[in-house]
């Protein structure tokens, strides 16, 4: 598979919660990460929305992402501004 992505990602295999407006979460599987995006596993991605919150530890920091593409169960996003180093 040809890769597209500007930013390399690494391959991780973590535990994350999904924050919807609303406030409910959802779990998730971060499968690989960059300072700019990331690959998300869950049960499924039906009415998956474009915009969103991610929580890497249950809820005390938040990333703001922006849906980029999706599959039945995973989806990658962009982070809305990259991590500071």
């Amino acid at each position: 598979m040809l890769e597209r992505r500007r930013f390399p990602r690494t391959k991780v295999f973590k535990s994350a919660k999904i924050f919807l407006a609303g406030h409910s979460a959802i779990s998730c599987i971060v499968a690989d990460l960059s300072n700019h995006g990331s690959c998300l596993r869950l049960t499924s991605t039906a009415d998956f929305p474009k915009e969103f919150d991610l929580s890497f530890d249950t809820g005390h920091t938040f990333r703001k992402c922006r849906l980029a593409w999706q599959t039945c169960t995973d989806v990658g996003v962009s982070f809305a501004q990259p991590a500071a180093r």
